[in-house]
């Protein structure tokens, strides 16, 4: 299978990497920016361009790894190419596969379920890709395509993918903005963000062994409202983070109130 890969960002470098490695045949990269494009298909050992009339036509597969926004007005520049009778795909978690429905007939998703950053490897075994198609042959071949880059391949409608992706977000992004909300207030304090690493990494090894729900500790989830009063005292300094500190601390005791 001779694939196109649109995208040289986080998702489009790691996914380019991963198929390589795994002996696929990635016949050009396409990114906007020729630099990326250049990077990414010299690192592939492949062809590259940042011009989307000069992506080429005889591609079994078109892999969309751009920003949500992008993909449909890429999407009607390369059907205008002459691509219509291709399949094309998209990485998004959150835009349905419809979204190629007045320009394509045979369309899908090809998600991988990972936050990616140039930087750091990733680990593609055990990352989830989730797939979806318009054709039962499409997705057929888009998880055989799937199982060679990964162990864990799931079809996944648009409906459930959206759901994931509201998941993901609280999970990824919201955790990771607490991470850089805890940092704040420790340089401020002048204390280092070192002391919770062994903390931050528990909170997930412990997942492991149970539910989120089960492993819940801390102040909301004892009711301890003395401590939880001196917090938001000292976070009267700190107004934009005390607010974060009361939804959350109120979503916690809501939730463990109802369950009792």
């Amino acid at each position: 299978m001779k694939i196109v890969l649109i995208g040289a960002g986080n998702v489009g470098w790691h996914l380019g990497h991963r198929l390589r490695s795994c002996g696929q045949d990635v016949v050009q990269v396409f990114s906007r920016n020729l630099l990326k494009a250049k990077e990414l298909g010299e690192g592939i050992q492949t062809a590259f361009t940042d011009h989307l009339d000069e992506i080429t036509t005889s591609a079994d597969l078109y892999i969309l790894a751009v920003h949500d926004d992008a993909i449909e007005p890429v999407a009607e520049k390369l059907a205008a190419s002459g691509l219509q009778e291709k399949l094309i795909v998209h990485t998004s978690g959150a835009t349905p596969m419809s979204v190629f429905a007045a320009d394509f007939k045979r369309f899908g998703v090809f998600y991988p379920l990972q936050t990616f950053t140039k930087s750091r490897a990733a680990n593609f075994e055990i990352i989830p890709i989730c797939i979806d198609a318009s054709l039962d042959s499409d997705r057929e071949m888009l998880t055989q395509l799937a199982r060679k880059i990964s162990s864990k391949v799931f079809q996944i409608t648009d409906q459930e993918r959206a759901v994931l992706h509201v998941a993901a977000v609280f999970v990824n992004n919201f955790t990771n903005h607490l991470f850089h909300v805890g940092q704040s207030v420790l340089e401020r304090e002048k204390i280092s963000f070192e002391l919770l690493l062994p903390l931050i990494r528990e909170t997930v090894d412990k997942l492991e062994d149970g539910t989120p729900g089960e492993m819940q500790t801390g102040p909301a989830r004892r009711g301890d409202e003395e401590t939880i009063q001196r917090h938001l005292r000292f976070l009267e300094k700190y107004p934009e983070y005390q607010d974060l500190y009361r939804t959350l601390t109120d979503s916690i005791l809501q939730h463990f109130t109802n369950k009792t």
